[in-house]
């Protein structure tokens, strides 16, 4: 069928253009979970239901028949199939038969590790799908790569930037727009991702403590707020004690909100933060104060009960605060 590369195909779904059968061929793991994740948004908005096989350990024949089932209410169904080029015999001969005339309620996604278009079952399989490139992005070619990625997310990539993000984090796709994802929310919405940025959001590799981070939020600095959590996080302090940290300093604003005297210190801050204290009172009002609590309360729940990813989650929650909109 057709051979686009993986941004055009990546378009094609964005736009509403759903095939019934794709070839992911590459192995890059991160290009596989991306393109996946944006099908499901668009094949499977109102419902449905995502099927995941790997033939390393689930039987063919199991894919065959959920393929061949009917029902007459059937909703939607995203089928992902990894380690395809496993099949084999009798099984290999009815998949090659159903994509040529797929189901119209289905919608599959073969994995293969390697990209040969002139090999096996890719060459079999090529005239009746779409194949989408997975292997990982050269060098050369990571830099376009992370530059339309910035682009389709509204921002601009300083090239200096990137080749300091490179430097600090490698060229390989997935840990790049992982960090790219993180410096989109450390700038105001469009704003460009300059040197800067990435030196101190990316590049705060010295060790800190977890008062340092009272101060810089004390101060609302939020550049060295993000840095200094960073810095935290990746030296294996984990959120519980920085979230405790926050709201101690937090706690101690309340308390001097709330009385005509800053005196009385119950919360174990340290001379340097209390310090801070008279003109955090400033900085932060009230309100802000109040919502403060409110938003670490609600990130350590998150972080309690839901998988999600922690230093994202981390520094969403200081970018707001420094921000006065937790």
């Amino acid at each position: 069928m057709s051979k686009p590369t993986y941004r055009a195909a990546l378009q094609a779904v964005q736009g509403g253009k759903i095939d019934p059968v794709y070839l992911l061929a590459g192995g890059d793991t991160f290009l596989e979970e991306h393109f996946i994740s944006l099908l499901v948004r668009r094949y499977l908005p109102a419902g449905g239901r995502k099927q995941i096989y790997s033939l390393e350990d689930d039987k063919p024949e199991d894919v065959l028949a959920e393929l061949g089932a009917y029902g007459l209410f059937q909703s939607k169904q995203l089928l992902v199939v990894r380690q395809v080029q496993r099949v084999s015999g009798k099984v290999r001969d009815e998949l090659l038969a159903y994509v040529v005339a797929p189901a119209g309620d289905k919608c599959l996604l073969l994995v293969l590790e390697d990209y040969q278009p002139g090999k096996g079952l890719h060459k079999r399989l090529a005239p009746g799908v779409v194949v989408v490139d997975t292997r990982p992005p050269f060098p050369d070619q990571i830099r376009t790569w992370a530059a339309d990625y910035a682009r389709d997310n509204g921002h601009q990539l300083d090239p200096e930037a990137l080749d300091i993000l490179i430097e600090y984090v490698g060229d390989s796709v997935g840990h790049v727009v992982s960090e790219l994802d993180k410096l989109f929310i450390a700038v105001d919405d469009g704003a460009a991702v300059v040197p800067a940025t990435v030196e101190a959001q990316v590049g705060a590799d010295r060790r800190r403590q977890l008062w340092h981070l009272q101060q810089a939020l004390a101060r609302r600095d939020s550049p060295q707020s993000l840095a200094i959590l960073v810095s935290l996080l990746r030296h294996g302090i984990r959120p519980s004690p920085i979230i405790s940290a926050i709201a101690a300093l937090f706690s101690q604003l309340l308390y001097i909100h709330s009385h005509t005297t800053a005196q009385k210190v119950y919360t174990g801050l340290n001379k340097v933060v209390s310090a801070e204290m008279g003109p955090m009172v400033r900085r932060y009002p009230p309100g802000d104060t109040a919502r403060v609590l409110r938003a670490l309360l609600a990130a350590d729940v998150t972080l309690k009960s839901v998988s999600v990813d922690a230093e994202a989650v981390m520094i969403i929650l200081v970018t707001a605060i420094c921000r006065g909109k937790a």
